[in-house]
């Protein structure tokens, strides 16, 4: 009997203990489980999906704190970021403030902010004769101060044109809005510094013309202020090419992370 007992012992094959087909099958549902989360998650927020990686991860002790440090070092850097684009911003105010200062002190210049544009609103008296395209002189060193101030500033600069409804032709207001935006770009683009070099880039600048359908007094359909020109002034990183680049930033720093 006892030798019997022992051949069987023998023959016994070795392996891993039964308990781990249980264990397995739980990592493995477990898994699942998080897989199912992320394929559900909402991935407009890019916040949630690192929570969710870091979940994942400290769920099997792998790298759960290092991503969680990266993290941290990440979100320190996105705070110093914005505070110097914030001063920046207060300081380009400041500028454009003290440039203006004589003309919105007369009410000819209106200049507001956002917190994603400063729009600078002028009068047409400062800038054309009435029906005309053409700058008037006075108009050329106001223009030729704002181009210096924006000089050298990751921004994009669309400038407006306006008409009012006088009873001209539709189409004529559609055109002379948009001439005058025009002169207003050729003007700015005219300005060079010392070493000849134009202060804005073309890059930088469009020109629209919106005719007489968006009044700044819409109780006076012929006021002044409806043949305007504005300056719509944005940061350089709102434009499509400026959210790529931030978007492939991001991601290279979460591959360096990992």
């Amino acid at each position: 009997m006892g030798r019997r007992k022992k051949k069987e012992e023998a023959k016994a094959e070795p392996g891993a203990p039964l308990w781990m087909v249980t264990y397995s099958d739980m990592v493995t549902l477990l898994l699942c489980f998080f897989v199912m989360q992320l394929a559900f998650a909402n991935f407009e927020d890019p916040g949630k999906v690192d929570a969710a990686l870091q979940s994942i991860q400290s769920a099997f002790g792998t790298g759960g704190q290092k991503q969680q440090s990266a993290q941290t070092e990440k979100s320190s850097r996105n705070s110093d970021f914005d505070d110097a684009k914030q001063e920046a911003l207060h300081m380009l105010i400041s500028t454009l403030r003290s440039v203006l200062a004589e003309m919105m002190s007369q009410n000819l210049v209106r200049m507001t902010t956002t917190k994603t544009e400063i729009r600078i609103a002028m009068d047409e008296t400062i800038l054309f004769r009435p029906g005309s395209a053409e700058l008037n002189p006075s108009a050329l060193a106001l223009l030729g101060d704002i181009a210096l101030a924006l000089k050298d500033q990751p921004i994009s600069i669309v400038v407006e044109g306006y008409a009012d409804a006088d009873g001209t032709a539709e189409a004529d207001n559609w055109t002379i809005s948009a001439q005058r935006a025009v002169s207003v770009i050729t003007e700015m683009r005219r300005r060079k510094d010392k070493n000849g070099k134009p202060l804005l880039k073309g890059s930088q600048l469009e020109a629209h013309g919106l005719g007489e359908f968006r009044p700044a007094d819409i109780e006076d359909a012929t006021a002044g202020w409806n043949r305007r020109v504005e300056l719509v002034i944005r940061g350089g990183d709102t434009s499509a090419h400026g959210a790529i680049n931030q978007l492939e930033k991001a991601l290279n720093e979460r591959s360096g992370g990992e």
